[in-house]
């Protein structure tokens, strides 16, 4: 007995596929150009959520495109979106192997500077010369 391809429709309604499968090749930089055209899109019809999701950084890998996002209360617009802009993508890109998957991650964390002393000491890090100033002028950052 042969196995036929078998796709699952919207609604969760699985029914053979017979339709050829488009398979061209493409490379990271055609994604990268088709996915910005994407987000111009997005922003010019003020779909700006959209638009940041896609502005994210993503993995791509044996025609799997992983979408990192940023946070979680995202993840939902991701999905309401994401079979639309794989069906665009399938068609822009001619591969109907395509799969769009999302992941999230979180943002690095940074120390917040509080005090007048933290902020000043982080700008004497960044710029050495600053240190030279506040010896010259007995600067106090705390006054």
């Amino acid at each position: 007995m042969l196995n036929k391809p078998v796709v699952e429709t919207a609604d969760g309604v699985q029914v053979e596929d017979n339709t050829p499968k488009r398979d061209k090749a493409f490379t990271d930089e055609q994604l990268q150009s088709h996915i910005q055209s994407i987000v111009d899109e997005f922003e010019k019809s003020g779909q700006h959520h959209e638009a940041l999701i896609l502005k994210e950084q993503f993995d791509f890998e044996e025609n799997v495109i992983t979408v990192k996002i940023s946070n979680e209360a995202l993840e939902s617009t991701f999905e309401r979106m994401r079979s639309d802009l794989l069906v665009k993508l399938r068609d822009i890109l001619e591969n109907d192997h395509i799969q769009l998957k999302s992941m999230i991650v979180e943002p690095e964390k940074k120390d917040m500077l509080y005090t007048d002393k933290e902020k000043f000491e982080h700008l004497k890090r960044k710029y050495p010369a600053l240190k030279d100033l506040q010896d010259k002028f007995g600067l106090d950052p705390e006054f």
